[in-house]
């Protein structure tokens, strides 16, 4: 009888250890390598999600279609120039992204020359990663169409006959360290919403440089570099051509970030002739009614000078605030090249270091001045009640998770929607966006679709801590 219940018990933990290591082995993530001859599609047929496809050096005459998600295809050398990807098909593009979470590095991807195709094209997915990859000669570089929450970055889009960079209904994506040159046209916006354009050069493209459509709304647009003849901006809703005036260095070597560079081959664009006393790398006067619209840079770049900087005293600290005692670094970021450094700390007590560490005691609201100086002079900074030092920790709201249901979803026109906000983490404000170019502020709206369509609507939340957006895709649908 022993021998028995000795017996089932070793069955019964060979086959749980079997359970668990085809549970373990089914989770795992694959690298799939692929050698010149080979197909990046059969590849790509035969990954899971979560796999990883690293292609050798080599040039691949084929068009590849994704449509998995969590995948991410990569050149083992991380060099474009020398894995190459042309299209088998002029009439498709050379990758046709279809899922999500999709990341896309190191290709070179050409011909894709017949209309509407492109070196790189997203259709209808979102979270994916194109970066570091050139695309040439193709009809479009890279489209984004329909799609939302991608990342697009550090690409080269050039001798592309229409557009190097194009976005068709795209929204809340993030294109930044993009070079867009010798095009038909640089960056076109087509009706598309939310997206955010920072640190591209677009320059040398025939037709235009810069297309903003009148349906492109709350796009953010700064410290890019424009050098075309022809930039066409047309009005929208809410778009913003700048960001606060932030210490940095900016993509034509100044020393603030702030707006963009408006510039023209002939050197008779605005930044290029535009004035700068004060050495700061930023216009003195605003960019108003760009190119005929209703919007203004108001802190364009110019050509920046070093050798006639300005001293200005800048600074900053971290943490700003905390309980007692409270270690704060603070970090100079003056311009104009300073020598020496007296810091106030607000308490009594003071440095002469460039970059000291303080350490409040005591709880209050302290004020600190930073006064440096060159050979030339010094100039002071001062930021009233800068750093907090508390007792205890205060409690701290969670930033909220925008969420909201409506009813009914669909019927005739007008319909009348009852939005219902069902937020978490407390929030203490909204902004509704129903998509057809009506907004409310209020926490629970209701709402009337006059017209037919199908439509996206966008709440925004917001707490103490944060804001977070909640996006449903055509969500409504009103019949004639």
């Amino acid at each position: 009888m022993d021998g028995g219940i000795k017996i089932k018990k070793l069955t019964t933990i060979l086959v749980a250890i079997f359970i668990l290591s085809l549970i373990s082995s089914l989770g795992a993530a694959a690298e799939i390598i692929v050698q010149p001859g080979d197909s990046i599609q059969n590849a790509v047929n035969s990954s899971s999600s979560g796999d990883i496809i690293t292609v050798k050096p080599g040039i691949y005459t084929e068009n590849i279609i994704v449509t998995k998600d969590d995948l991410t295809i990569r050149s083992e050398s991380g060099n474009p120039d020398n894995t190459i990807i042309k299209a088998k098909s002029s009439g498709a593009s050379v990758f046709l992204l279809q899922g999500d979470n999709i990341k896309i590095t190191g290709f070179k991807a050409v011909g894709a020359t017949r209309s509407g195709n492109a070196g790189i094209c997203l259709s209808s997915c979102s979270n994916c990663i194109v970066e570091n990859n050139k695309l040439l000669n193709n009809c479009y570089g890279i489209y984004l169409l329909r799609c939302k929450e991608n990342k697009i970055s550090k690409n080269i889009a050039t001798n592309n006959r229409e557009y190097g960079i194009v976005l068709g209904t795209a929204t809340d994506n993030t294109l930044s360290g993009n070079t867009a040159f010798n095009n038909g046209r640089g960056i076109h916006v087509g009706n598309s919403d939310g997206n955010t354009f920072s640190g591209n050069t677009v320059q040398d493209n025939s037709v235009y440089g810069l297309y903003v459509c009148p349906r492109s709304d709350t796009n953010q647009i700064y410290n890019n570099y424009f050098n075309d003849t022809n930039m066409t901006i047309r009005n929208g809703i809410g778009n913003t051509y700048n960001t606060k005036k932030t210490a940095g260095t900016n993509i034509v070597g100044g020393p603030y970030i702030g707006g963009n560079f408006w510039g023209k081959p002939d050197g008779t664009g605005f930044s290029n002739t535009a004035t700068d006393a004060d050495g700061d790398g930023i216009s003195d006067s605003a960019y108003k009614n760009i190119k005929g619209s209703i919007y203004s840079d108001n802190l364009p770049l110019v050509v920046y000078k070093p050798g006639s900087q300005k001293l200005v005293a800048v600074f900053y600290a971290s943490p700003k605030s905390g309980t007692a005692p409270l270690s704060v670094k603070f970090t100079d970021k003056s311009t104009g090249k300073p020598t020496k450094w007296k810091w106030d700390f607000g308490d009594g007590t003071s440095s002469t270091e460039k970059n000291p560490t303080h350490k409040y005691s005591k709880a209050g609201k302290y004020t600190v001045n930073l006064m440096a100086t060159n050979a030339a002079g010094s100039n002071t900074a001062t930021k009233s009640k800068y750093i907090i030092v508390k007792t205890s920790q205060a409690p701290t709201a969670d930033v909220p998770t925008a969420d909201f249901w409506g009813w009914p979803l669909s019927g005739n026109a007008p319909l009348k929607v009852t939005f219902t906000e069902t937020s978490k983490g407390s929030p203490t404000s909204w902004k509704w966006d129903f998509g057809d170019g009506k907004y409310s502020t209020e926490k629970s709206p209701t709402h009337t679709y006059s017209a037919a369509g199908t439509y996206t609507v966008k709440l925004i939340a917001t707490n103490e801590a944060g804001s977070s957006t909640k996006l449903k895709w055509k969500y409504i649908k009103v019949a004639k």
